[in-house]
């Protein structure tokens, strides 16, 4: 055994001691975890929502609905919504008038008369009820909208 083979076996025994000995040191501490959120695009379909105004004809009360009204619609009416379940022509004094049969959000539905007219104020688009994805019959308003998860 030269010099050579002696200093090698002394320093590998020396090493291996020290290594066995030291524990290693723990990462620095690093900031809170961050989770990236995902920004997802879907499409959210919408009720169509309108504002009804009400007027006094032939000593009745009629709702201002506007022309295009569709059973499945919205009105807002006295900061309360509506849904439209049917419209229908019933003869009172000798004349066909429109009815739109309404229900509330309690489950109660009513009937109420209805004029045609497209207004400033029934014009507007409200931002209506979202309707289930499964729901292709009722009309509605299709729009994309960004969410985190």
């Amino acid at each position: 055994m030269d010099r050579r083979q002696l200093f090698g076996l002394f320093t590998s025994g020396v090493t291996g001691a020290a290594l066995t000995l030291v524990r290693p040191v723990d990462a620095a501490p690093r900031g809170p975890i961050r989770r990236h959120r995902r920004r997802v695009r879907r499409i959210v379909r919408r009720r169509i929502r309108r504002r009804v105004a009400i007027r006094m004809l032939g000593g009745r009360r009629v709702w201002v609905v506007p022309v295009g009204l569709l059973a499945g619609w919205e009105l807002l009416h006295e900061n309360q919504v509506v849904v439209v379940k049917e419209t229908k022509f019933v003869v009172v004094d000798g004349a066909k008038t429109e009815f739109a049969v309404v229900q509330h959000a309690d489950g109660s539905t009513e009937q109420v008369e209805v004029a045609r007219e497209d207004t400033a104020e029934n014009r507007e688009n409200l931002e209506g009820s979202v309707l289930p994805s499964d729901d292709k019959k009722t009309p509605g308003v299709s729009r994309e909208v960004e969410e985190e998860e």
